[in-house]
């Protein structure tokens, strides 16, 4: 058998006109199990004892509860809080990003504690309106040519030792370009656009410059990583720090963005900075000497204006709007300054 105890408090009561039902419950709320068949629980105060049954039982407790939760909140309605404030916070720092054409020098150091360190140098190119993205890097030891297409649905990489081209099967996003430090999914997605897979937030901290947010990625995503720690900056929004954590929960690196350069009032990454989880290995990209080219229908814009500055339309005589037509401006006593 089943035996429930409950401590009610030692407070006098309200005894009103039937102090059996009314009494004093400081005390201890003492019977057997409803799900043993017994019917009743038996409250004893300092009046005559009072049989409830288990219904009423259940009533008695249930708004003292109810109470508490209207004091509290549930934890359902804090993450929906949360989630409200972090949706916005991340839209606003993926359009914080600048999203355009352009090309740049890229630097990249790998230093690892058993082979030591290595740099690679070439250029980066990329194309956010095609969604191509491209690296030509080479250096003393190794040398790769990698390529994004179709917005990630084909990567290509060029083989350093056969120079053969060969296309990276979905099945191996999670290989890293350098170890476990760069994977060929984070290629795509730094420094932000992971946060276009925002699931749900498991906590929030606000402090005076940084949003500190713990978010899940969609299902689809949690293959590659469980959970983000993300550092926000405020003003602007954008990411200072993100930490990835595997499919266990452990952790398995760090980014850190150190530098940004403004460019028609977005932000783009200059300076990033990779360390795995023990410390013993670690990447710099930094980018440099960036040139900026306009996509197909800015180009065909700006083209059309310069044309009509060269040749302006002129419409023959006589045609509404024609140059050699004044039209009077009836009522109209303006002076021109």
């Amino acid at each position: 058998m089943l035996c429930l105890t409950l401590a009610l408090g030692t407070g006098t009561g309200s005894q009103g006109s039937n102090p059996s039902k009314y009494g004093d419950y400081s005390g201890f709320l003492r019977g057997w199990s409803g799900y043993f068949g017994l019917p009743n629980y038996i409250i004893y105060g300092n009046q005559s004892p009072v049989t409830l049954s288990p219904n009423r039982m259940r009533k008695t407790l249930r708004f003292p509860t109810f109470l508490l939760s209207l004091l509290l909140g549930s934890p359902a309605c804090w993450a929906s809080a949360e989630d409200d404030i972090v949706r916005p916070l991340l839209t606003q720092a993926v359009e914080n990003q600048f999203h355009g054409r352009y090309q740049a020098t890229l630097v990249m150091i790998h230093d690892n504690f058993t082979d030591g360190k290595d740099s690679l140098a070439g250029w980066a190119e990329f194309a956010d309106d095609l969604g191509e993205r491209k690296l030509c890097l080479a250096g003393a030891r190794k040398s790769f040519e990698y390529k994004s297409l179709n917005f990630g649905k084909e990567q290509w990489i060029t083989d350093d030792a056969s120079h053969r081209v060969r296309r990276i099967a979905n099945r191996q996003w999670k290989k890293g370009v350098f170890g476990t430090l760069l994977t060929y999914e984070d290629m795509l997605k730094l420094p932000a656009d992971f946060f276009l897979e925002y699931s749900s937030c498991k906590s929030l901290r606000i402090t005076d410059s940084t949003y500190q947010v713990s978010m899940l990625l969609k299902p689809i995503y949690q293959s590659f990583y469980s959970r983000l720690d993300v550092v926000l900056a405020k003003h602007p929004v954008l990411v200072k720090n993100m930490v990835f954590y595997g499919t266990h929960g452990e952790r398995l690196k760090s980014m850190e963005v150190k530098g940004y350069k403004e460019m028609e009032g977005k932000w783009l990454a200059t300076d990033l900075g990779l360390a795995d989880s023990d410390s013993l290995s670690s990447l710099r990209m930094c980018f440099k000497n960036f040139s900026f080219t306009e996509s197909p229908q800015a180009r065909k814009e700006r083209a059309r204006s310069t044309l009509l500055a060269k040749y302006p339309l002129v419409l023959p005589n006589g045609t509404e709007g024609a140059a050699g037509e004044e039209i009077p401006d009836e009522g109209s006593n303006e002076v021109n300054n």
